[in-house]
């Protein structure tokens, strides 16, 4: 064994073990600098390092194999002891080790000395905690009002959960400090085979609102929930059976948003909570259908005759609709 390693050492195995450490770790630290002010991808130092680590057993078994003569690179076997050089080519290794060092003190220094202060990485940590706490907090108070689900028998009553769902949304939209997703991001999961979870993700909200309507005759049945995604939760839930009229409509709204409110207040720590008072555009259903109707296709831009119909017939019912005028 003693032979082994007089061998490993006659043949400056150890030293360029040595010498390979220094230069790796000088690459290894150049890349990590060249990573941050250049912007680099995050795996740029990191493949650095691992081609740095298979080529150390490369430069070894050459080390071993082959010895550097004035002749060039010749197998070690292949060269007599009386013209072996490699107790000079050591002393050059041991010069490299020392410059190698030498650059690697001087490279930790710099970056030192060129480091953010005590105090400037105490200020940016506190920066990051206040601005993650920050988005904690703004995560908590957002909310996204999905399209209730139409589960009238016959299924053509879309308009009217959409509807519904618009006006839950433009509700909330009033209450200081809830942040509430626009009806264009949330409306975009219609008809989509997402969970609550994946869609609130997408949509950046801590809580969603989904709900249902169904009309049958003269009766009505909404039901709305509101769910916390970060734990898959229902923090509310509830189920309104009415006459369908007008004046029951925009009530049933307005206490959809106001429980809404009611239970996201300890969550958000919202003091000054405003009163919510859903307006009554209209006390004509018929009229509110119509103008239900109309939207869709004013949106879309389709058939416009038919949407400036259906609000013409809307103001015959009730001149007064400001709603329909105004659309």
């Amino acid at each position: 064994m003693n032979g082994f390693f007089s061998e490993l050492r006659r043949r400056n195995v150890v030293r360029v073990a040595g010498v390979y450490a220094v230069i790796g770790w000088i690459l290894a630290q150049v890349a990590n600098t060249l990573e941050e002010t250049m912007n680099l991808p995050g795996w740029f130092d990191a493949s650095i390092v691992a081609l740095l680590i298979i080529g150390l057993p490369i430069a070894l078994i050459f080390a071993w194999a082959f010895e550097l003569t004035p002749e060039g690179v010749k197998r070690t076997e292949a060269v007599a002891e009386d013209e072996s050089i490699t107790a000079e080519t050591g002393r050059k290794l041991d010069y490299s080790i020392i410059v190698g060092l030498v650059v690697l003190a001087a490279l930790i220094i710099w970056q030192q000395s060129s480091g953010p202060s005590p105090a400037e990485s105490e200020a940016a940590s506190t920066a990051m905690i206040d601005s993650q706490q920050a988005a904690a907090t703004d995560a908590v108070a957002s909310v996204a009002v999905l399209p209730f689900a139409d589960l009238s028998p016959d299924g053509d009553q879309e308009y009217f959960s959409d509807g519904i769902s618009e006006e839950i949304l433009n509700v909330l939209v009033g209450v200081d400090g809830l942040d509430v997703v626009s009806r264009t991001s949330s409306f975009q999961f219609k008809g989509r085979d997402l969970g609550i979870p994946d869609i609130a993700a997408q949509l950046k909200v801590r809580h969603v609102v989904e709900g249902s309507v169904r009309k049958a005759g003269n009766t009505i049945r909404i039901t709305a929930q509101l769910i916390d995604a970060g734990e898959d939760r229902h923090l509310w839930s509830e189920t309104y059976d009415r006459p369908l009229t007008a004046e029951n409509v925009f009530l049933i709204q307005d206490e959809i948003a106001r429980s809404i409110v009611e239970a996201l207040t300890e969550e958000l720590g919202m003091t000054d909570v405003v009163e919510i008072r859903a307006a009554i555009p209209t006390t004509n259903l018929t009229a509110y259908e119509l103008y239900l109707q109309a939207q869709p296709l004013f949106r879309a831009r389709a058939d416009l005759d038919v949407a400036d119909s259906l609000l013409a017939s809307a103001l015959e019912q009730d001149p007064g609709f400001a709603k329909a005028w105004e659309l």
